[in-house]
């Protein structure tokens, strides 16, 4: 028998699901205002950008393993910040897939994620790598290693060679490693929110 608690909750989780399904329908016709994406948003907004969630905290609903949304050759600007390292490395082929059909053909995408190279450079240097900002303090290499492999619910941590070649499997051509913060297109420049630790960042084209 159904305990009056167990019941509260199925109702709750069929009210949630319903609401899931209604703002996710809402984003498909809520994108077609919109030629920047922000995938992976989190609870962070970008002002004029679709801000796009699995939890639509930040703007929009959408589960980012499935294909964007909206038409092809459709938005100018994509980006991602500390996103795809959460994320198994065919889902990442998969969701950039996606970005390419949707991209304009002088559009671009700008990533940025952890250096599996720096990460490992520091380790074998001996440099131990604290974060204030985020209350993050190892106190051995070995523990800020394995953090930076799996804390936060990382699952696969890329290196330039990899992210690039990944990009390549995807249809981009043109792929060019910036600096945090930087970019030649204005729309592109300042949106890292994070401290700069050397983080791999790049802006890929068709």
């Amino acid at each position: 028998m159904t305990s009056p608690k167990q019941l509260a909750v199925r109702i709750l989780w069929n009210l949630n699901q319903g609401v899931g399904r209604v703002r996710r329908l809402l984003t498909r016709g809520r994108l077609d205002h919109y030629d920047r994406l922000h995938l992976g948003s989190g609870s962070r907004r970008l002002e004029g950008w679709a801000n796009l969630d699995i939890d639509g905290y930040g703007h929009l609903v959408w589960d980012l393993r499935k294909p964007l949304p909206m038409g092809t050759d459709r938005a100018r600007l994509i980006y991602t910040e500390h996103f795809i390292e959460h994320i198994p490395r065919d889902d990442a082929r998969k969701l950039f897939t996606h970005a390419r059909s949707v991209l304009k053909s002088d559009g671009i995408l700008r990533i940025s994620t952890p250096d599996l190279a720096k990460i490992a450079r520091d380790y074998v240097e001996g440099k131990l790598v604290q974060m204030p900002h985020g209350n993050w303090f190892p106190a051995t290499l070995c523990q800020m290693m394995n953090d930076a492999m799996r804390r936060w619910g990382h699952v696969f941590v890329y290196d330039q060679p990899e992210l690039e070649s990944l990009l390549r499997e995807c249809g981009y051509t043109r792929i060019e490693r910036v600096r945090w913060g930087e970019s030649d297109h204005p729309e592109l420049r300042g949106l890292e929110s994070r401290p700069d630790f050397d983080d791999l960042i790049v802006e890929a084209r068709p």
